[in-house]
């Protein structure tokens, strides 16, 4: 059993899991949330001020910024053949992407110093593993602190349809977290926001609690408690400008099919 995102279906009876913190059905099978995810090109909404860990600390955030690029480079084996047309203008959106990701890499390590792609990769697979967490168990407060407005409005709004808590876990990390891309965009002379998108690849496993007990059904801990195949692009967000501003999860991009396992695909 694979799929983009976590779920338990098929032979299972009483409940269908799909993508972790996106969409939740209930006991006849029926949806009762949408997908959380992907809000491209939404308005910049700019000077709001938020209070974080520390009650005093305040400083600038971005409530929504939109996606500021949907490109995920293609791996030479999997691009059209070079020469032909197709292959001619991939390899030269390529080359103009290429130079944006080079001029934002540099200005998230000029304001954020000893920055590097991989060790961020690592901690972003934490902070997703953070928000399914509370995502599953209802925390709207942990999420609120996790997300940008625009997630933390939908999975608020799929917390309140559903039935029932969830017991989450991931399994394994199938492989490692690799950022696809990194972009900034300015809505200011002073102000800069990065978005890095992560490609995260594990197997993960649900499991719906009672709700009356909170606890899990030995029938349900046995029927979902197998581990399910994801891949999810998380688009993170951060006001890089802010040496204060922590990052967030803006939210989810589509995964390109030439970038599903095998598993996934033949689901």
């Amino acid at each position: 059993m694979a799929g983009v995102g976590l779920r338990a279906g098929g032979s299972v009876s009483g409940f269908m899991l799909r993508s972790m913190a996106s969409t939740f059905y209930n006991s006849q099978g029926s949806a009762i949330a949408r997908r959380a995810l992907q809000r491209a090109a939404m308005p910049a909404s700019v000077g709001l001020v938020r209070n974080y860990s520390q009650p005093r600390e305040q400083h600038f955030v971005v409530s929504e910024f939109g996606l500021l690029s949907d490109f995920v480079p293609r791996p030479w084996s999997k691009r059209p053949f070079l020469l032909s047309k197709a292959g001619l203008v991939e390899t030269k959106n390529h080359m103009v992407e290429r130079v944006r990701e080079v001029f934002s890499l540099l200005s998230v390590k000029y304001y954020l110093s000893g920055w590097k792609s991989a060790e961020f990769a690592a901690q972003a697979e934490e902070l997703y593993g953070a928000m399914n967490e509370a995502f599953a168990q209802g925390d709207l407060k942990a999420l609120d602190s996790i997300c940008m407005t625009t997630m933390y409005a939908s999975l608020k709004t799929d917390i309140k349809r559903r039935k029932n808590n969830f017991e989450w876990r991931k399994v394994s990390t199938v492989t490692p977290p690799r950022t696809v891309h990194i972009r900034l965009g300015r809505l200011t002379s002073d102000v800069s926001v990065a978005q890095v998108v992560v490609r995260i690849d594990q197997q993960q496993a649900a499991i719906p609690l009672s709700r009356r007990s909170g606890s899990v059904s030995g029938a349900a801990k046995a029927a979902l408690g197998k581990p399910v195949h994801v891949v999810e692009y998380v688009v993170f967000q951060r006001v890089v400008s802010d040496k204060n501003s922590p990052w967030s999860i803006y939210g989810k991009m589509k995964v390109p099919e030439w970038d599903l396992p095998s598993d996934i695909k033949s689901d």
